[in-house]
């Protein structure tokens, strides 16, 4: 069971195909929204809470100084490593852990995979879409009023879209098991 439930959330190198018919979808939006609340959560969890944590133990005096300062500063400090999270697991996977949860999927516009430039210039522009006031309006805004694609994936030819992953653990491992054993029966047939 545990492991079902996590493997709602690691990407693979396996991407699932994209369903480019849906990047302007507004369930698609929201689901986007929904990636990122739990990409900064994990963020905020696995990386800054241990780094402040430990920061706090070693610079003891340093920490008590800053004050009422620490949770502003933490908030500044996360952007970045969000971005780079997106960064890499969108470059290498072509999702984050929260885009998989939400069965999405960050491709180019023609539906191959998203490349090294692709996702750097979508998540620098990152910083663009948060000078907002509020970021999330701003960008939600944006995302309506345009097909469905923020700054940075306008600049990256880059669209976020549905995948075709099955949500069912019993049909994930079927469809698994089928592919690969008719894969390897049409092999067998045309060598």
């Amino acid at each position: 069971m545990i492991d079902w439930t996590l493997d709602g959330f690691f990407p693979t190198r396996r991407q699932p195909a994209p369903v480019l018919e849906t990047a302007d979808d507004f369930d698609v939006v929201l689901a986007r929204g929904a990636a990122a609340a739990i990409d900064l959560f994990s963020c905020f969890v696995l990386i800054e809470a241990p780094a402040l944590y430990i920061a706090s133990v070693v610079f003891t005096d340093a920490y008590e100084a800053l004050g009422g300062y620490i949770v502003p500063l933490s908030l500044l400090v996360l952007v970045p490593i969000y971005a780079s999270y997106s960064f890499v697991l969108e470059w290498r996977y072509g999702r984050t852990p929260g885009k998989v949860n939400r069965g999405l999927l960050v491709v180019m516009a023609d539906g191959s995979a998203c490349t090294y430039r692709a996702s750097a210039v979508r998540n620098l522009l990152l910083y663009v879409d948060l000078l907002g006031v509020p970021p999330v309006v701003v960008g939600f805004v944006t995302a309506l009023a345009t097909d469905g694609r923020r700054l940075g994936d306008r600049a990256a030819g880059t669209v976020v879209v549905r995948s075709t992953t099955p949500t069912d653990r019993d049909a994930a491992i079927t469809a698994d098991t089928d592919t690969s054993a008719a894969a390897r029966t049409d092999r067998d047939r045309e060598g």
